[in-house]
């Protein structure tokens, strides 16, 4: 191949590196020129460098050969408020002309841009505008075709050396896995050897039981409430801390010895297999519970009472079974047996609220679900209280422990402020409405307030 043809070739071109006439670049395609291909090919260079291309080789010039026509003189433009730092279109610019960084806003370097509109297409939030260009910022564009070519080569160059550098690392890599593979006789599926040593680290931990768990829960919170209490009581000193301090410093002493009781009682023996299969029971039931409650609605009939009774029934055997099998006592004490039905009685409450508003409900009937709803939060309150689902050292040091009645004006207000700003949000509300919910959110601040 004659080079000096093809560099003469080359110099005719506007090196924009586009690709429109078919190939990767200005050089390639004169290189393609220089086989024989037709030389009318180049939409920015248009019918000028058909000319010059004519004249050099001798031929006969041809009308340009492009759908668009010629592509004029122009610039790419990054609207910058809209760039997302994506850096695609670095990764596409055949001169580097863009700038920029990963989650960087980027910008254009006007003096190195060719107009390629390579950019534009891999923008995923379509911020790059193709300016065109007037005189005399056109012939300038065009007397930097050298410049350009320099770019491009530079360009393809660290590409080139880049790609050399990444795969002597992958080779390098892949001769270090094969020699570590030889040296340790690892087998040859990895994953199962993953496998054996999870299977092993697991058959050497003691596996806890739920109590010891759940003693070694309470006994690290009863500690970091001790040490809470102890720093306030350096920093404040007062007899109610010193008093408080006391009381956790018993209760952690407590917490202790039973981990300590639980820790050093033989642990049982658990059936797997037996325990995998009720958990699954136990899931399954309480998932076709929670289906049927859904289906059957609010006011279910005599049969779907009876079904639901049913499917209760097998939810509690399912959950005695899972007991059974964990080796956890099959009936819950009275405190957390309370607990219990005060947290489903505090769910149904909720749910009648709920449907009771979004079917439209008066404000006379929304009044005794609400009352319901706060009598269900109190009754759980106390029931956390007495089982010590929520034991005292659990609430901030700093301050009294929480009165019960101070509790339900808190719960009182959040709901006030919620109903009123629900009303605010709704079209067409009843005035007289909106202002029970204004007078019921005033009394519920001022009730608050009044509180010491």
């Amino acid at each position: 191949m004659n080079q000096a043809l093809i560099q003469r070739i080359d110099a005719l071109l506007p090196q924009t590196q586009c690709g429109k006439c078919g190939h990767p670049g200005c050089k390639p395609y004169a290189e393609g020129i220089a086989q024989g291909e037709a030389i009318n090919k180049c939409p920015p260079g248009g019918t000028a460098t058909i000319i010059a291309l004519a004249d050099l080789l001798h031929v006969q010039p041809l009308p340009l050969d492009a759908p668009n026509g010629p592509v004029p003189p122009q610039i790419a433009f990054i609207r910058e408020a809209e760039c997302i730092g994506c850096t695609k279109c670095i990764q596409a610019c055949p001169v580097d002309a863009i700038v920029g960084a990963a989650k960087q806003m980027h910008t254009v370097i006007t003096d190195e841009c060719t107009g390629c509109e390579l950019c534009v297409a891999p923008c995923p939030v379509d911020c790059i505008d193709i300016l065109p260009l007037a005189e005399p910022a056109a012939g300038a564009q065009r007397q930097r075709a050298d410049q350009f070519r320099e770019r491009f080569e530079f360009r393809n160059a660290r590409l080139a050396r880049d790609e050399a550098r990444r795969q002597a690392e992958r080779e390098a890599r892949a001769a270090r896995a094969a020699q570590a593979q030889q040296a340790t006789a690892a087998p040859a599926d990895p994953v199962q050897a993953a496998i054996e040593r999870v299977k092993a680290q697991k058959a050497a931990a003691p596996s806890l039981s739920d109590q010891q768990k759940r003693l070694k829960i309470e006994a690290a919170m009863a500690q970091v409430a001790l040490k809470k209490a102890e720093t306030q009581l350096e920093i404040y000193g007062t007899s109610d801390l010193q008093a408080q301090v006391a009381e956790l410093r018993a209760a952690n002493d407590k917490a202790q010895a039973a981990l300590k009781t639980a820790m050093e009682a033989p642990a049982p023996q658990v059936d797997e297999a037996a325990l995998k299969q009720a958990k699954i029971a136990a899931a399954m039931s309480r998932a076709q519970l929670s289906k049927a409650e859904k289906a059957f609605g609010e006011t279910p009939s005599a049969e779907q009472q009876a079904q639901l009774a049913e499917l209760r029934v097998a939810v509690e055997q399912a959950q005695q079974r899972l007991d059974a099998c964990q080796g956890t006592p099959a009936t819950p004490s009275d405190g957390m047996a309370r607990l219990k039905q005060a947290k489903i009685a505090l769910a149904s409450r909720r749910t009648e609220l709920k449907g009771a508003e979004q079917r439209g409900a008066s404000e006379a009937e929304l009044a005794p679900l609400r009352q319901a709803l706060a009598d269900a939060e109190k009754a759980l309150h106390a029931a956390e209280d007495a089982s010590g689902k929520q034991p005292p050292d659990l609430q901030r040091i700093d301050k009294r422990p929480v009165d019960p009645a101070l509790r339900a004006m808190k719960t009182e207000l959040a709901y006030a402020r919620a109903d009123l700003s629900k009303l605010e949000r709704q079209a067409g509300t009843d005035p007289a409405t909106l202002a029970q919910a204004c007078e019921r959110l005033a009394k519920a601040e001022k009730a608050l307030d009044e509180q010491p």
